[in-house]
């Protein structure tokens, strides 16, 4: 994989092409961010020379079936590569794309684990337009089919090439950056008490968190060097999805897809309905935790993340994140939730 990465750096886009000797290149972004983030006025005139092909017609959650359709607009494209360009969704999709080329008859029993990924080996390129995924970094992909979540993973499915732009995740409303940066701390966090965590996958997680805490108040409150902010809350982003490309995420991720598709939350947001109480148990009741290496491991990396965000004890955990919740304006009530009756909440626990 080659990472380019700072302010400007979506004018590197036509030397890879260029490296790469391809000519026809499937787009795949978003519907009204690939204008607003003001990737579509750069592509146009950097890529002035490219047979390119456009596709969008997706959800922000994607399902099985609109990545069927994304194939068959590859297929008869006759593509490439493939630039993804937009949020995780959209780079999820890509990833889809990639995964079920020339094999759709088999996607169902892909994302079941029943078939075989197999490599189209068609380059993709991916150029996050949010920060907060990091699904740049990662080899696996969600993808829904009747409101169940899958995920499609094989090595392949990582980008072969990365374009981290920070003026390209300007253009999002307050509530859209504070879903981004609380995936990308939750990320954070969750890949740091993972069971399946190493001491590598460790410091880049907590260098994700670090880098997250110090600029996603400022990202999503649009303070002063806001261009800046935004290359490094990216960057940030970009390392969460490094970490839990090693480690996988853990429960409250788990969680969320549920509250995604039964009450259309947005997926940080989402995320954060479970995390915080998951932080506390997690702090209280090590003993009774799954990770082989014991009770005082478990108990040293919780003091490590509370170091990292601030949490002077254990008593203060749920006012920490209660407080950095409302200061990106982000409501965590279950109460609020209408539809989150007692009986969908067993739904969702089961």
């Amino acid at each position: 994989m080659r990472t380019v990465k700072g302010l400007g750096s979506i004018e590197s886009i036509s030397e890879v092409l260029d490296c790469l000797k391809l000519k026809k290149i499937l787009i795949v972004s978003g519907k009204n961010s690939f204008k607003n983030s003001g990737a579509e006025k750069a592509l146009k005139r950097l890529l002035v020379k490219f047979e390119l092909h456009y596709f969008n017609d997706f959800t922000s959650n994607p399902k099985l079936s609109d990545a069927l359709k994304g194939v068959d607009v590859a297929e008869k494209f006759g593509l490439e590569a493939i630039i993804a360009i937009g949020g995780g969704s959209v780079i999820d999709m890509s990833k889809l794309i990639k995964g079920f080329l020339y094999n759709s008859s088999e996607a169902l029993n892909m994302m079941k684990g029943k078939a075989i990924i197999k490599n189209s080996k068609i380059p993709l390129i991916a150029i996050p337009t949010t920060a907060g995924t990091g699904s740049e970094e990662t080899h696996f992909a969600v993808v829904y089919d009747d409101d169940k979540k899958y995920s499609l993973a094989a090595k392949f499915l990582r980008p072969n090439y990365v374009i981290l732009d920070g003026n390209l995740a300007l253009s999002k409303n307050k509530y859209q950056k504070a879903c981004n940066v609380l995936d990308s701390i939750s990320q954070s966090i969750e890949s740091t008490w993972s069971i399946n965590s190493t001491k590598q996958s460790r410091k880049i997680s907590l260098k994700a968190l670090k880098k997250s805490m110090e600029h996603y108040f400022d990202f999503v409150n649009k303070n002063k060097n806001y261009e800046e902010i935004s290359q490094n809350m990216l960057e940030a982003a970009n390392l969460s999805g490094k970490s839990i490309d090693l480690t996988k995420t853990t429960a409250a991720h788990a969680w969320s897809y549920g509250f995604t598709s039964q009450l259309n939350l947005p997926h940080g947001h989402a995320v954060w309905m479970t995390l915080p109480k998951i932080f506390v148990i997690h702090s209280n009741n090590g003993n009774i935790l799954n990770d082989d290496r014991g009770e005082n491991f478990v108990s040293q990396t919780m003091q490590e993340l509370q170091k990292v965000l601030e949490i002077s004890d254990k008593d203060s955990i749920e006012k920490t994140f209660l407080d950095l919740l409302s200061s990106i304006s982000v409501n965590i009530d279950f109460d609020k939730f209408d539809k989150l009756t007692n009986d969908k909440r067993i739904e969702l626990s089961k």
